[in-house]
């Protein structure tokens, strides 16, 4: 399911670039209406192994803004998107900002709009443009050392299909009798993004890929993004 949210604003917004742990603090506190399900999420997840998962994941703010030093300022109104294939979720966060308004530093903005869609994926091939970048990277787990990969490296797919097989398994508690498939489209030549999040840098990337597989499970990737990270607002696509 997809949450389009328009907020107007009656006064500038004023964030830092790196915004997106801004907006993920939004979400969980709008969803804190139902303490169970929010500690559930911030703090295990849906589990396959050791990993855990959150299953949302939220577009950039979209709107007119312009860049000043280390902050960015919106003006007039913002435009988000938060997809999730868990309902209560989108239907938690709906209500909430209706409602309750959204809250950035000390102001609470009330003039919101929402809208709910339920598009689905219907066919088993695919070619998407990135809206957030996608984030790919393995941590060794003696050193700790965490090493990103690049559109240009075999494992920035391998590691895509992994994770979307363990995303899959852990939110319907049944392994996928298949891989997704991806590769990246045609010519178009992918741009790194690095950025900041709570502190740590992460290597990113916005590019065109081409996904082939069963239609539920990329239905399952367009509703939870690629790769990793995809709650701290990495890894949406839209269908081109």
């Amino acid at each position: 399911m997809q949450l389009y949210v328009h907020i107007e604003l009656d006064e500038p917004l004023v964030l830092p670039i790196n915004y997106n742990h801004i907006i993920q603090a939004v979400i969980y506190r709008t969803l804190s209406v139902m303490p169970d399900y929010t500690d559930f999420l911030h703090n295990r997840g849906y589990s396959s192994g050791h990993r855990q998962y959150k299953m949302f994941q939220f577009s950039q703010l979209k709107g007119k803004y312009r860049i000043k030093e280390k902050s960015i300022i919106f003006y007039s109104f913002i435009e988000l998107e938060i997809r999730s294939p868990e309902p209560l979720l989108i239907q938690l966060l709906d209500g909430g900002f209706r409602y309750g308004g959204i809250t950035f530093g000390q102001k609470k903005y009330k003039n919101i709009r929402t809208k709910i869609n339920d598009f689905t994926v219907e066919k088993e091939e695919l070619i998407v443009k990135t809206v957030t970048p996608i984030v790919v990277y393995s941590t060794d787990s003696t050193t700790k050392y965490t090493v990103y990969y690049s559109p240009e490296d075999i494992e920035f797919y391998e590691e895509i299909q992994n994770n979307a097989y363990r995303k899959y398994q852990a939110y319907y508690g049944v392994e996928p009798d298949s891989y997704v498939e991806i590769k990246e489209a045609g010519d178009m030549t992918a741009k790194k993004l690095v950025t900041k999040y709570q502190g740590s840098y992460i290597e990113a990337w916005y590019g065109n890929f081409i996904l082939s597989g069963k239609r539920k499970y990329l239905d399952f990737l367009y509703q939870t993004g690629l790769g990793s990270k995809n709650s701290q607002g990495f890894g949406m696509f839209n269908i081109i």
